[in-house]
């Protein structure tokens, strides 16, 4: 296997203290924003993507303050604020997944995420859609589609112009179309007893918007086996095709390649995941352009999705402390993926033709000796380096995170 070489880039670097004592399960959203401490110190990199435009990647962040995009130049190592707290209110404390470039204006969108608690939700105007013109340093705030919410993830349409998105708490998937600048919430997706929290969607070649939901009966609050399936929608249609399957699980034998042979047996130790068993939560998409959408799982499995028959494929298990919110192609045509819990990450590659499975467990920079307590996102250069999005480090501030393989 080819040697990795890691590297840290800390944004802020701030050391954390008290949050098992004093804060976990204690303090209200309040208490942590009125902390300068954690409200200074307290950032994630909760979502990256590369501009081959300008060679630069954005960095869209976990900041209670309200300074939520960066600009990191590769070349310089060095951060570049792009000045969000021109328009985000008290609220606005996260781009939490889908910071999009859409190829066809060349502008990022995203929305914005909230952590307050519910005693504040009407004073919470409600998460922003946003559209970012990198090229003239311009916001323009598409609208709040869904108000007191959050937006989790967003995916979109670019070819007809339609952005989606999932809410948080209450987990609803509206559709926005910036050409009339209307919205509409579509369905709900979770249910009283279980989040289907689908982290981030996809749109595939036919304009089909693929994610997943949670079964309901309002009558019986057994979960099935399936508790957590897919879904299509499609907005010529206007409809969705509710399916009754959804991802692999680790349990499954049938499998497309061999685990990596690192890999623990049993189920990971999920005690730090609001999903405690593997109903199969999505984790990530990716979509290849082509016949397959990839998805990981929050227990660190790979499926893949023939979204020509919706058959769902286990690929294998790959992240042995579980967690697998970071997909994507890069330009040599392999699938890279990021994930992992409690400072035991790991980064794997798949040449989706072949199948051919590489893992690189624990993430460390051999420098310092600091290893990154999660991934979320990552995203891949032209040049093949590989930048990895660290979130919810309660220790210190989280940092931006490259890899590069010593032969590509």
């Amino acid at each position: 296997m080819n040697p990795l070489e890691v590297r840290s880039y800390p944004l802020r670097d701030v050391v954390l203290s008290g949050w098992r004592e004093k804060i976990a399960g204690r303090w209200h959203y309040r208490d942590l924003a009125a902390d300068p401490v954690w409200r200074h110190g307290w950032i994630s990199f909760d979502a990256v993507t590369f501009n081959p435009g300008d060679g630069k990647v954005y960095c869209g962040l976990n900041s209670l303050d309200g300074d939520l995009l960066y600009r990191f130049d590769p070349e310089q190592a060095k951060f570049e604020g792009l000045h969000t707290q021109r328009w985000t209110d008290a609220f606005d404390s996260k781009i939490h997944r889908t910071l999009l470039l859409n190829p066809q204006d060349d502008n990022f969108y995203f929305a914005t995420s909230l952590l307050h608690d519910a005693d504040q939700q009407h004073e919470a105007s409600g998460g922003k859609l946003v559209r970012y013109d990198w090229k003239q340093d311009r916001y323009d705030i598409l609208g709040i589609p869904a108000p007191h919410l959050y937006v989790q993830s967003i995916a979109m349409d670019y070819s007809r112009g339609i952005i989606y998105g999932f809410t948080y708490p209450a987990e609803m998937v509206f559709r926005h179309d910036v050409g009339t600048g209307r919205t509409r919430i579509l369905g709900y997706v979770g249910n009283a007893i279980m989040f289907a929290q689908p982290h981030n969607a996809v749109v595939d070649r036919h304009g089909w918007l693929w994610g997943t939901y949670a079964e309901t009966r309002a009558w019986d609050e057994t979960p099935g086996p399936t508790p957590i399936r897919l879904f299509k929608y499609h907005p010529e249609e206007d409809r969705f095709h509710w399916l009754d399957h959804g991802l692999a699980r680790k349990v499954e034998r049938e499998q497309l390649c061999p685990d990596p042979p690192t890999l623990l047996k049993a189920m990971p130790d999920m005690t730090e995941s609001r999903h405690k068993q593997d109903y199969g939560f999505c984790d990530s998409m990716v979509y290849d352009g082509g016949r397959y959408i990839y998805a990981g799982s929050v227990a660190g499995v790979l499926s893949r999705i023939d979204i020509e028959t919706n058959r769902v494929e286990k690929i294998a298990n790959v992240m042995e402390s579980g967690r697998l919110p970071a997909l994507i192609f890069g330009p040599d045509g392999y699938l890279y993926g990021g994930g992992g819990m409690k400072s035991r990450t790991a980064l794997c590659r798949l040449d989706p033709r072949t199948h051919q499975l590489e893992l690189w467990n624990d993430l460390v920079d051999s420098r310092s000796g600091t290893r990154p307590a999660r991934i979320h996102e990552l995203c891949v250069a032209t040049d093949g380096t590989i930048f990895l999005a660290e979130n919810d480090n309660h220790e210190r501030s989280s940092y931006l995170w490259s890899a590069r393989l010593s032969l590509l």
